[in-house]
């Protein structure tokens, strides 16, 4: 008969942990939502103080102004939401060593690494919503801002306009050129369509005087259609009006330069695929969709890595030390990544890597040291 040995399980532990945990998520929460408002104002203000000048010489309404900075807030929130978890990371444990609460944890047989579980959790919680934020309401703020600041400040005119001339457009049949394009009216004059084989040898040429979309098909007008034969030979019809099938559809030959900042990572990869299809370089793309991915983690290492700091030490650390630490752990941050991302964008560097080689050495070097504190 097999034998059960019962072991009691210390309920006042638990519960002591549970009410400690509350402690710290409060007082975490308190002090990261502090600091994430004063990165805000003073991000806010140095911006201002940047950009008044160019608002008041290109005339802009004050209120016009005031929606250009509202606008850029969500995106301020989420570059400085990684730097306010650090700094409240340091912060919290700073205060609890002030007031000799991490000696009075450790004399208690609390395991110091415990004490960052509801800090860990939350930055968890944070770097998804810094995610779902930059997909849903960023690419939104971002290019209504990009707007006012081009038109309205830089009196640039609107990319997408409404009639363009001289396109260029490299699609799944052939390669397209049109003298201007109505898109209010979607027809074209002066179209020309180069058919190719696999061996990019021209097999056939359609010209136009004038190009029609309607009911969902391409109608040209007042052309030459021209077969080439092989020994150099052709053939050649004139016609009045002809349908001819193709893939696109007239918004594909308007051009939007549109920055990736204004992109969700649903419109950021479908642009990816348009212009590798058009045999285009798309690599800065695909770094900034990588960095998509790699930002929201950045919440996560900067609790880890602030976690670290603050507990190397048996007594904690101080005030001081836990604002400048994060300072300069921000700042020694973003200099790698930045360093990481251009490599990437010029291409030396690959860009699953350019995203994500800051957060590894991170990771590891935050990791490192918090395995290696004092229980």
């Amino acid at each position: 008969m097999p034998i059960f040995i019962y072991k009691p399980v210390n309920l006042g532990y638990y519960r002591a942990m549970r009410i400690i945990s509350h402690y710290i998520t409060k007082e975490f929460l308190k002090i990261t939502m502090l600091c994430l408002g004063i990165f805000i104002f003073v991000y806010l203000l140095v911006d201002l103080m940047e950009k008044l000048d160019d608002f008041n010489g290109a005339n802009v309404p004050g209120d016009l102004t005031i929606h250009y900075f509202l606008y850029t807030i969500p995106s301020i929130v989420k570059q400085m939401i990684p730097v306010a978890i650090l700094m409240g990371t340091q912060l919290t444990f700073g205060f609890l060593s002030k007031n000799n609460q991490l000696i009075a944890f450790k004399s208690s047989g609390v395991n110091m690494l415990r004490l960052s579980f509801p800090i860990l959790l939350l930055s968890i919680i944070a770097g998804l919503f810094t995610l779902i934020l930059g997909e849903t309401l960023i690419p939104i703020t971002n290019g209504r801002a990009s707007e006012i600041w081009n038109i309205q400040v830089k009196k640039m005119e609107p990319k997408a306009v409404l009639i363009q001339e001289k396109i260029w457009y490299k699609g799944d049949q052939a390669i397209y050129t049109f003298n201007n394009f109505n898109f209010k009216e979607q027809k074209a004059d002066g179209a020309i369509l180069y058919y190719f084989d696999s061996d990019f040898n021209l097999r056939s040429r359609l010209d136009a005087q004038k190009v029609i979309w309607k009911d969902g098909s391409w109608i040209f007008i007042n052309g030459l259609s021209q077969t080439f034969l092989p020994k150099g030979s052709y053939s050649s019809q004139l016609f009045g009006e002809k349908v001819v099938e193709l893939s696109e559809t007239p918004e594909d030959f308007r051009y939007q330069e549109k920055p990736s900042e204004a992109m969700t990572y649903t419109e950021l990869s479908a642009y990816i695929r348009k212009v590798e299809k058009e045999g285009y370089e798309a690599t800065r793309y695909i770094v900034e969709k990588q960095v998509r991915l790699a930002f929201p983690m950045v919440c996560v290492i900067m609790a880890l890595f602030g976690t670290a700091m603050a507990l190397r030490k048996e007594k904690g650390i101080g005030i001081a030390q836990g604002i400048v630490g994060s300072l300069l752990i921000t700042f020694v941050y973003w200099i790698f990544f930045g360093f990481s991302r251009s490599l990437g964008l010029s291409g030396a560097f690959p860009p699953l890597w350019a995203a994500w080689s800051a957060n590894l050495l991170f990771l590891l070097i935050g990791g490192y040291m918090l395995l290696v504190i004092r229980r």
